[in-house]
């Protein structure tokens, strides 16, 4: 259990057995306890100032972390590298839609090495890129979004996929033979709710005829970018 969960139950656990005080008696005492301590006071205040005085000439001889009698006290400040390894728990980056700048950047990044890229008009408000390996460009389309409900999602776009082990979703398809351009696309749904799609055309656009004959990425390869971890 996280150590946020135990403390959360030891509070509730102390409330359930907390017992309000005897507010009476508590009175009484306390009208005692002063009457007691006006008697004190006149007696106290030549002893504590001879004590000051004497604290003060002691004060250069008293080493700072060290009690008057010599021990040494053991602070429970917490160490700057605790307090950097608490803050380092992976949290995160964003919520909502990833703006496309920012989702271009990280595909742009996992880009298998070799080839070339550029923005189509519009591409950085579209999350679109244009991919060229030397033979035809492709058009590259990514889409990234935290979901807060995933149930529409599972029920069209991941309809009859096994989870993998951590509950993770990935839908890969390719568009059949013949078709024009030919597309290819991997969606990945994580039990955060990270979303992430990846489309690829053979062609500069959507909507234009192939001009390459196989796609620059195999769906090996969209799937290794959509689900690679920088996403998060």
């Amino acid at each position: 259990m996280p150590i946020e969960e135990d403390f959360t139950e030891a509070l509730r656990t102390t409330l359930l057995t907390f017992e309000p005080p005897d507010t009476p008696s508590l009175m009484q005492a306390g009208v005692r306890n002063g009457r007691r301590r006006r008697r004190r006071r006149a007696t106290a205040v030549g002893v504590s100032g001879a004590a000051v005085l004497a604290l003060v000439g002691l004060g250069a001889a008293i080493s700072p972390g060290l009690p008057f009698d010599g021990r040494t006290v053991e602070h429970t400040l917490a160490s700057p590298a605790a307090s950097a390894t608490a803050s380092a728990t992976p949290k995160p980056t964003f919520t909502g839609a990833l703006p496309a700048d920012r989702a271009l950047a990280t595909l742009t990044a996992l880009l298998p090495t070799g080839l070339t890229h550029s923005s189509p008009p519009g591409g950085q408000q579209s999350g679109q890129l244009w991919v060229d390996d030397g033979h035809g460009k492709s058009l590259i389309e990514v889409h990234v979004s935290r979901q807060t409900s995933t149930t529409a999602i599972r029920r069209h776009v991941f309809a009859g996929t096994t989870p993998l082990a951590d509950g993770t979703l990935i839908q890969s398809r390719q568009a059949p033979p013949g078709t024009d351009p030919g597309h290819q696309a991997v969606n990945v749904l994580h039990p955060d709710g990270l979303y992430v799609t990846i489309m690829q055309w053979q062609a500069p656009s959507q909507n234009a005829p192939s001009t390459r004959t196989t796609p620059i990425l195999t769906l090996t390869q969209l799937r290794a970018i959509a689900t690679n971890s920088q996403w998060q």
